[in-house]
């Protein structure tokens, strides 16, 4: 073999040592975020990240957010009514085993307070995710008006790379 081509398999096999190594020189996780309110626009966002995470080979996080008082009311389960705290808890071990079962290992579950806008950008700021992944729409008309730009405002202030699924 040439020297010039020696060197450019070593330096190739290198580049991609390293572009699988972090600086403390262990093995990185990379780590998909999915922002879910529960709504069949989430579910959607969820299987593509899922997809995403699978080849990548990263972790996901499912992280939901209950707004807080003055916010918009905890998202409807398929019956039409509310979903208590415990269903929101029920809903997300159904989804995160949906996620397992379809070949990603490392899913978690993480549920915030607050604002939706501030908590999902406060969470991703303190938690650097590989990517950030959500859907457009998810909820009622009237909370479409409430929640005013939630795409928009994300898309604007993370400084992580966004996806929006429609």
């Amino acid at each position: 073999m040439r020297r010039g081509a020696s060197e450019a398999v070593r330096a190739h096999r290198y580049r991609r040592r390293l572009d699988i190594l972090p600086h403390n020189g262990g093995p990185m996780t990379q780590t998909v975020v999915v922002a879910v309110d529960w709504s069949p626009v989430s579910k959607r966002a969820v299987e593509f990240a899922t997809e995403m995470a699978r080849a990548m080979r990263a972790r996901v996080v499912l992280v939901h957010v209950q707004a807080s008082e003055g916010g918009p009311a905890l998202p409807e389960t398929p019956s039409g009514t509310p979903a208590a705290a415990g269903g929101v808890e029920k809903l997300a071990k159904e989804w995160a085993a949906q996620v397992r079962n379809s070949g990603v290992s490392d899913v978690r579950t993480v549920f915030l307070d607050g604002p939706p806008v501030d908590a999902i950008l406060n969470y991703v700021e303190s938690n650097p995710p590989d990517l950030l992944v959500f859907g457009r729409r998810g909820h009622s008309t009237g909370t479409r008006m409430l929640l005013g730009g939630l795409t928009s405002s994300v898309l604007q202030h993370a400084q992580c790379p966004v996806l929006v699924v429609p």
